[in-house]
């Protein structure tokens, strides 16, 4: 008898991972990635959107991120560089996040000049820390908090930015646990592959590398993702 099938039927899955490089959790993320590639000797590849640089001092923060925002403690290429090196020479995508994680509705942020700024700043440091990543053949941005806001999409455009979001799976839920998360990530990946599958695209898959959650769960997720029937996928953005 053969087995039933899974309604996803193999849809492609890509992954992606925001708010870093963080030593700690990136490396564990890194390593969970090594184990899942679907060639021997390679990673499964992923996109890894970055911050340049996390600003010292509490007020500077709260200037910057979210009023609801509770994660100060994000990553950075400034302070980690040998992290977003090794994600870019084990096969990775480096993806620009904005210099710094801001909360693109402040009202000084609803001016494209500023944002612009922000995804210039990104460039300065990755070129001086990263330069490899300039032979990616896409230059990826994701907006912060996800608000592509029509200051964010001028900025993209005037810049070259390839402008991506993705789905959220509920993993910046502070009060979750690895079963909270895999029953929002499944819930919401079987609601979105069917309204991708319009366009047969892949759904990308947004985590964060930042979480200690994300770091030690993420392989059960990805068990989980592949017993509902769907195909993990290298990340690829000639294919979105």
């Amino acid at each position: 008898m053969k087995p039933i099938k899974s309604r996803a039927d193999g849809y492609p899955v890509m992954l992606s991972f925001d708010d870093g490089p963080r030593p700690g959790s990136t490396e564990r993320v890194l390593e969970v990635l090594a184990r899942r590639g679907l060639e021997p000797d390679r990673p499964l590849r992923a996109a890894f959107f970055t911050l340049a640089r996390n600003p010292g001092g509490w007020w500077a923060r709260r200037l910057l991120f979210a009023p609801y925002e509770i994660w100060t403690d994000k990553g950075s290429l400034e302070c980690y560089p040998d992290l977003a090196r090794r994600i870019v020479e084990e096969g990775h995508w480096l993806g620009n996040h904005g210099t710094t994680h801001f909360w693109p509705r402040w009202p000084w942020y609803r001016n494209r000049r500023r944002v612009v700024a922000q995804l210039r700043g990104w460039e300065h440091v990755a070129d001086a820390v990263v330069p490899a990543w300039r032979g990616q053949s896409a230059c990826l941005a994701r907006a912060p908090y996800l608000i592509r806001t029509s200051a964010w999409r001028a900025a993209t455009a005037q810049t070259g930015f390839a402008d991506l979001a993705g789905l959220t799976t509920g993993d910046a839920d502070p009060r979750a646990d690895c079963d909270d998360v895999r029953r929002t990530l499944l819930m919401r990946l079987a609601q979105e592959h069917r309204l991708a599958e319009q366009s047969g695209r892949p759904v990308v898959l947004i985590f964060h590398d930042i979480r200690d959650l994300t770091a030690g769960c993420l392989d059960q997720w990805l068990d989980a993702i592949s017993a509902a029937g769907y195909a993990l996928t290298d990340f690829d953005p000639d294919r979105l």
